[in-house]
């Protein structure tokens, strides 16, 4: 399904529940909410429901209209609410409605009341949602209000409007150094060089603006310039940079000419991970390769779909490549399918694979499958690292009419052959720490690679 597919689908549903809870709310609420005059009378609502068990409401909702917090949209409210209940599938689940409900109060009340505009309907909305949210203690659920949700699904797209840099912030000096250059890039053209440090952007120095907001100004509307005074061989360097769409490099890769192995790394599994991870693969190949280490050390995770489209150029059609199961349903596996490129590609070259403690999800499914795919005799491969970070759930992300999201944790899901590693990770084949001199993962792993490739 393409993403126009699953907007659609999400606002389909989002439709439904949403006349739905119209309905219910024009029978069984007043025309004009009651509205507490203070914190303090608020608080005092509070402890009465607690105090009595509550009066039996069925959504968190209808405690907090009933205890006089600002007037707030009901109906967008309990339609995250109906999410939640009907899909979330973390650990402990959802607290009890009325405890939910007490302490999304009381840290509306902390961290809220006294600083918005109480009487903005929509400020009042998305505050009472984060505090939902925040209240269930998931470090992977989130509410996004509309600026944030389109960021959000610009990161995961691949693409951005930028300059092309990828940079490195020290925070001993609060130093921000260009670590990348993209090739064809708005900042390639204006002469931008990899260990340049970035002094001030539009004039503004890097100590005026801080690393955050630094980044986000660098970025801005595509056409449109921003000028970088850089510091380079320790001279000032000032250029002008037009910024353009810009297309991550998700995957990299390069060739050890006196080996003959090749190297790809995955820093993510995004929407333009696929094609990259093709296109990589295809040159290797093309140049007679003896075997391939892929690098998915700090691979945060990504797409689902985009990690199964990557190892079903990998394998054969037909094997499973993960299986995962939403809360009271049974579970589903994913199969591998080369479908996308009309063709059953197989990788017939040993492998060796390097994770660390920072690889997670789906980089942690990439992991497993190649050594759930070796065990079972399909790959002649290696893992070389350390422990995986452990996260063996996947989110679903909702959206509103308004382009806000709920992100949610919705299944938990299963390599090929093995368990679930939530919480544990992935431990590789050869347990391995790098030392402040040396890559000691990256030359174990061609040394694994290598004889692999001699033991055929």
């Amino acid at each position: 399904m393409n993403n126009f597919s699953k907007r659609a689908v999400s606002s389909l549903v989002l439709l439904i529940i949403t006349l739905s809870v119209m309905l219910s709310s024009l029978t069984s609420c007043n025309l004009f909410a009651y509205v507490a005059e203070s914190e303090e009378e608020i608080r005092q609502n509070i402890q009465q429901s607690l105090s009595d068990d509550g009066s039996g409401n069925e959504y968190v909702a209808d405690y907090l209209r009933d205890w006089g917090l600002p007037k707030f949209d009901k109906v967008k409210f309990i339609y995250m609410e109906t999410c939640f209940i009907q899909v979330y599938n973390y650990e402990e689940g959802l607290p009890d409605t009325l405890a939910h409900a007490a302490e999304t109060a009381e840290l509306f009340i902390e961290y809220f009341y006294n600083d918005i505009d109480r009487s903005n309907k929509k400020t009042v909305t998305d505050s009472l949602l984060y505090c939902y949210v925040d209240v269930i203690d998931d470090p992977y659920s989130i509410y996004r209000p509309p600026t944030e949700s389109a960021d959000y699904a610009t990161d995961m797209s691949g693409k951005f409007v930028g300059i092309g840099v990828g940079v490195e912030y020290n925070d001993a000096d609060e130093s921000i150094m260009i670590n990348t250059v993209y090739p064809s890039s708005p900042a390639e053209e204006a002469g931008v060089k990899v260990g340049d440090y970035i002094y001030a952007i539009d004039g503004k120095t890097l100590t005026e603006l801080g690393y955050t907001n630094a980044v986000n100004y660098i970025r801005g509307e595509k056409g449109t310039q921003v000028e970088l005074t850089l510091i380079r061989g320790g001279e000032k360097v000032t250029v002008n940079v037009t910024r353009d769409e810009i297309e991550e490099i998700n995957v990299d890769y390069s060739i050890d000419e006196s080996t003959g192995i090749g190297y790809v790394r995955i820093v993510s599994f995004k929407k333009n991970t696929f094609d990259q991870f093709v296109n990589a693969i295809d040159a290797l190949e093309a140049a007679n390769v003896k075997g391939i280490v892929f690098d998915v050390r700090g691979n945060p995770g990504g797409y689902v779909d985009s990690v199964c489209d990557v190892i079903s150029y990998i394998i054969p059609t037909g094997h499973t490549v993960l299986s995962y199961q939403y809360k009271g349903r049974p579970a589903t596996e994913l199969k591998s399918t080369d479908g996308a490129k009309n063709t059953d590609h197989v990788i017939d070259l040993p492998i060796t694979v390097i994770c660390n403690e920072y690889t997670a999800s789906a980089g942690e499914i990439f992991t497993a499958a190649i050594r759930d795919y070796r065990d079972e005799g399909l790959l002649r491969a290696s893992i070389v690292g350390t422990n995986t970070f452990g996260k063996g759930i996947m989110q679903n992300t909702y959206y509103y009419l308004d382009d806000s999201s709920v992100t949610l944790t919705v299944a938990y899901y299963n390599p090929p052959c093995g368990e679930n590693y939530h919480g544990k990770g992935v431990t590789p084949d050869v347990v391995i720490e790098n030392t402040e001199e040396e890559d000691l993962q990256l030359l174990t792993a061609y040394a694994e690679l290598l004889e692999l490739i001699n033991a055929n």
